[in-house]
């Protein structure tokens, strides 16, 4: 039986989260900004965030995945959401990010209270001292932007997330 890990649990919320929020999107509706606030992130932007975040949680579970469109969804304060350019589809980063849960899944599985209490990499220890602490961290972050996404869907008329 697998031990009690509340943030594998969180992980495993994320993953059905991320999925749920998303559907019914398509790949056009991704790409609008909210009538009237052009400050606020498109849709598109936000799924490619939580996707880069996504490659950080599978860093932590000692995967090294191939970052796919680090120029447009970076962490940190490194990137925007823009308009009028070319983004992946919807639905190529929506699948990204279910080719990663498994894998990273197993690995996270498997870190250590040790590894977990462990120092955090760089540049990643300016938010977390330990890589327990910036895997919550990361969780947090993406449970705020698919809580993001959350909003603009009611806000463009679709039905509210479901949590099932």
């Amino acid at each position: 039986m697998e031990a009690f890990n509340p943030l594998l649990i969180q992980y495993d919320l994320h993953q059905r989260l991320f999925n749920n929020v998303l559907d019914g999107f398509s790949d056009e509706d991704t790409n609008r900004r909210l009538e009237g606030f052009p400050q606020v992130n498109h849709v598109k932007y936000l799924a490619g965030h939580l996707l880069n975040s996504q490659y950080g949680i599978a860093k932590i579970a000692g995967l090294r995945p191939e970052v796919k469109w680090n120029e447009l969804f970076a962490v940190m304060g490194q990137s925007e959401a823009k308009d009028d350019i070319t983004y992946p589809r919807i639905e190529e980063i929506i699948a990204e990010w279910n080719n990663l849960y498994l894998p990273a899944r197993e690995g996270l599985m498997r870190l250590t209270a040790d590894q977990l209490r462990g120092k955090a990499p760089k540049p990643f220890d300016a938010v977390s001292d330990s890589l327990g602490e910036l895997w919550a961290f990361v969780s947090h972050h993406q449970a705020y932007h698919i809580g993001q996404i959350g909003i603009l869907r009611r806000a463009f008329g679709k039905a509210a997330m479901s949590y099932t």
